[in-house]
């Protein structure tokens, strides 16, 4: 299924995290750069995300919690449509002390970048449209 790509304002707050410019077409556009596929925003950029099955598991997102310089929150765009992760991965975020934020990926987005803007300590897991 092909979809159009969505622009969203630019984060002009001056923020180090980098802003999501687009989405669609099973990839997005971050920071002015093309992201094919799966995207991880961490460390104030974006890149690849492996995922190890065709299931969402914590292995997929146990590198948010392994950091010693954790989030405070976890933006995790699940899709076209709202999923919600294993109970095990929202234990293990509530364990940590990271926020868990689960929505569709245009909501995801949307708030990646208010966040963002607002100069807030956090991070993205997205899967594409």
């Amino acid at each position: 299924m092909t979809t159009k790509a969505m622009l969203l304002p630019r984060n002009a707050t001056g923020s180090s995290l980098p802003p999501i410019d687009a989405f669609g077409d099973g990839g997005f556009r971050i920071a002015g750069v093309r992201k094919e596929g799966p995207t991880l925003i961490v460390d104030g950029a974006a890149r690849p995300w492996s995922l190890k099955g065709e299931a969402l598991d914590l292995g997929d997102l146990k590198l948010f919690i392994d950091r010693p310089d954790r989030p405070d929150m976890l933006v995790l765009g699940m899709g076209e449509r709202l999923i919600h992760p294993p109970a095990s991965i929202r234990q293990a975020f509530r364990q940590a002390g990271i926020g868990l934020e689960v929505m569709d990926t245009a909501t995801a987005c949307r708030t990646y970048n208010l966040l963002a803007g607002e100069g807030r300590n956090i991070a993205a897991a997205l899967l594409p449209v």
